[in-house]
């Protein structure tokens, strides 16, 4: 029995908590996977698992197994990693996490680009907005794109700056009259991201350094995409970051509202769980990124 493979193959049944989502994520049957573990735990002469037709569990020897599991291969992948990198080929699976609307935009063009110049590379691309933590997910890099990164974790890396845009249609401003000052908000049909740190306080420092604007919360959603589409049919306003509103706002499709109000900056930054010694298609990808998003922006996002 290879039992390098086994070990592999009970780490990730005891971290997705499932046989079928192992076996699917690596491509194998359910029953070959089970099969594999019994037969590691036959030859280590102990139950490791606990199975029902509901759940698994870990048994106590499991547990302390899978921490030995977790560090003799993390420990494997190191120094295959070094390997990688002495020759400077970027091999292997990279496993990403990454907000939605962000994957689907500008970060599938760059990966794109980034796989094109090393078709040795496989990906896996988790898309969702809500927070996620990579080393228990078992994810290699994950991006984020915030007003303050406040997970000290992980290593960080910033790749890039978005603007916040405080956006409407023309048809709505013709419906409901122009907006002169910042605090006419506070009487708008308004949409709120439910992921934004600042949710219905917007940070418009109009009269003071901390004089955020409380809007309304005519509409909640925890998606950018549905939100645009709601303030393109002249429906409220809300605030879209550049990577979703840049075409419709150079089109005319919508407006920005108090433009010359300070706020802050939107950052897309990249992490990765910190390690002694990072993976070559983790650092690669990091760096290809960064310049391919100074190549395209070559002056501050607007």
């Amino acid at each position: 029995m290879d039992k390098l493979q086994a070990m592999q193959l009970f780490r990730r049944v005891a971290e997705l908590g499932s046989f079928r989502r192992a076996a699917d994520e690596l491509d194998l049957s359910a029953s070959y996977v089970s099969r594999r573990i019994g037969q590691l735990e036959q030859e280590l002469g102990g139950r490791l698992m606990t199975r029902t037709t509901r759940q698994l569990a870990l048994t106590e020897t499991g547990a302390a197994y899978l921490e030995h599991c977790r560090k003799l291969l993390d420990e494997l992948a190191q120094a295959e990693d070094m390997v990688a990198h002495s020759t400077a080929h970027v091999t292997g699976r990279l496993r990403i996490n990454a907000p939605l609307t962000l994957g689907v935009g500008e970060l599938a063009e760059g990966l794109a680009d980034f796989m094109a110049d090393w078709p040795a590379l496989r990906l896996d691309v988790d898309l969702k907005d809500e927070y996620v933590d990579l080393a228990a997910a078992n994810y290699d890099l994950g991006f984020r794109v915030t007003t303050a990164l406040n997970d000290s974790s992980y290593v960080a890396r910033h790749i890039h700056d978005y603007r916040l845009h405080i956006c409407c249609a023309p048809a709505y401003l013709e419906r409901h009259g122009p907006l002169r000052e910042a605090t006419d908000l506070t009487r708008q049909r308004c949409f709120i991201y439910s992921h934004a740190l600042f949710g219905s306080r917007w940070p418009l420092r109009h009269a003071g350094p901390h004089s955020d604007i409380e809007v309304p919360n005519w509409v909640r959603t925890n998606n950018t995409l549905f939100m645009r589409s709601l303030i393109l049919r002249g429906l409220g306003i809300g605030i879209l970051p550049t990577f979703v509103c840049r075409e419709e706002l150079a089109s005319g499709a919508l407006v920005e509202l108090f433009p010359d109000i300070e706020r802050p900056s939107l950052a897309l930054f990249a992490i990765y769980p910190s390690r002694q010694l990072v993976a070559p298609r983790v650092t690669r990808c990091i760096e290809h990124l960064k310049q391919w998003y100074a190549q395209r922006y070559p002056t501050p996002a607007a």
